[in-house]
């Protein structure tokens, strides 16, 4: 959960932050001796006055030398640079500001044209990731703008309109988002995905494979796929555009069986899936699936609200403590929407992080339906974003989360009932394993729980 901006999400890896910023080519950096290395300290600021754990500044400076030795090392330059050893805030940061100055004046010497900006970078990059949890980071300022976009439910990069899963070197579509290029092109779930522009994803790091699905808008890529069924390949042309990710969707299945998928938690959300359920329910649904899938997070709010429109009012969904140790509950409210006598079944995987993973701890933990799937990231936390000089930002866990009953999922997750992998000879057929395993355990307790007789 998080303050403004709202939103959980997963941690970019550093990876982003170099293909956002290169050491070279951009503007002339000023003169190496005696910079103000004002993004890294504006950070450490951040840290220590912000971050749940009370961090020391020693150790996020040290930390910040690293990122200057992996920024320069990156081009080429090894320089050496020494540790950050002062016990109190103003000997480290007087040592830091050394180093820095050491590592601009290597990088000009080496190379004529290097950025003060990207080492600060960097630096505030590594200090962040050495604090080791999900919910801090630092965000370039496109990365910055981009999650503003997308917690406004705003189009927040160009695209095609697709999410992958990455399995035994294969890659495979595993969302199409309605209405984005990919759909309009006619991309489906489970194709798996053969080549770009030609080129075989096999054996292809994810990191490029995302970066393909990504690009300048107006601008295509060419995309081949297996589809299961078929013995030929197909290759269609799908051309970038704004992606809007859409917060869910939503249909009947057969036998009466609802589906809802949650991409999400922003605002709206709780009243997209209100009007799914009153439709259902209308139309005599008897079992649900929700599926959790890939789902981003969110606000803390649209949690609350969602949890109360499955779980009985007054029921803890999370238990928050802030830095000084303030204990915040999160409970249900209003009663719920979903009718009890309706079987409901969750759907969860690796790609489920944050809020995403306390609405299905607290689907357990209140024993409301099973979890099928498998275990969950373990990315949970209460995030803040503070802006940095220049249009950055750091990204700041200003609360530990816990569930309803105070169980820990950061770097735990939370564990399915009924365990499903999705074995690559079932996705080549184009079967998913784990939905088929929730509408047999869903219709199997629509018959419990909804007798012939009681119809």
């Amino acid at each position: 959960m998080t303050c403004i901006p709202r939103r959980w999400i997963l941690a970019p890896v550093l990876a982003t932050l170099l293909a956002a910023a290169s050491l070279v080519a951009l503007a002339p950096a000023p003169p190496a001796h005696g910079a103000e290395p004002s993004i890294v300290f504006a950070a450490l600021d951040i840290l220590t006055q912000r971050h749940v754990a009370n961090p020391n500044p020693t150790r996020l400076l040290d930390a910040a030398v690293e990122g200057l030795r992996q920024a320069l090392f990156r081009v080429g330059i090894a320089v050496q640079l020494a540790n950050v050893t002062a016990g109190d805030r103003a000997g480290a940061r007087t040592e830091f500001e050394s180093q820095f100055d050491r590592a601009l004046a290597a990088g000009q010497r080496t190379i004529g044209n290097t950025s003060e900006t990207v080492l600060q970078y960097f630096a505030a990059a590594i200090m962040a990731g050495s604090l080791e949890d999900s919910h801090t980071w630092f965000l370039t300022p496109e990365q910055w703008q981009e999650l503003l976009r997308r917690q406004r439910g705003e189009a927040s990069y160009s695209g095609i309109g697709i999410r992958v899963l990455y399995q035994d070197s294969r890659v495979y579509v595993s969302d199409v988002y309605p209405d984005g290029p990919a759909a309009r092109a006619g991309l489906r779930t489970l194709d798996r995905i053969l080549a770009f522009d030609g080129r075989a994803t096999a054996g292809m790091p994810l990191q490029q494979v995302v970066a393909r699905i990504r690009g300048t808008q107006g601008a295509s890529v060419t995309v081949t796929v297996q589809r299961p069924g078929q013995t030929e390949p197909l290759t269609v042309s799908v051309a970038y555009a704004p992606i809007v990710i859409p917060t869910s969707e939503s249909r009947m299945l057969d036998g009466s069986i609802g589906y809802i998928k949650l991409r999400q938690f922003i605002q709206g959300s709780s009243g997209d899936i209100g009007k799914a359920l009153d439709e259902f329910q209308g139309k005599g649904m008897r079992g649900l699936i929700l599926d959790l899938r890939g789902n981003l997070g969110g606000s803390d709010q649209e949690l609350g609200h969602i949890a109360s429109i499955f779980l009985p009012a007054g029921l803890p969904v999370a238990i928050m403590r802030e830095r000084q140790g303030e204990r915040i509950e999160l409970l249900t409210a209003g009663g719920p929407r979903l009718n009890a006598s309706t079987a409901l079944t969750v759907i969860i995987d690796r790609d489920t992080a944050s809020a995403g993973e306390v609405l299905a701890a607290a689907f357990q933990e209140h024993s409301r339906g099973p979890l099928v799937g498998g275990r969950t990231a373990g990315r949970v936390g209460y995030g803040a974003g503070f802006a940095l000089p220049g249009g950055a930002a750091m990204m700041v866990t200003v609360r530990s989360v816990g569930t309803g009953r105070d169980v820990v999922l950061e770097k735990q997750g939370v564990r399915p009932d009924v365990g499903v992998d999705l074995p690559t000879a079932e996705l080549d057929r184009g079967v998913d394993a784990q939905l088929q395993r929730a509408l047999q355990l869903t219709v199997q307790r629509v018959a419990v729980l909804q007798p012939a007789s009681g119809r």
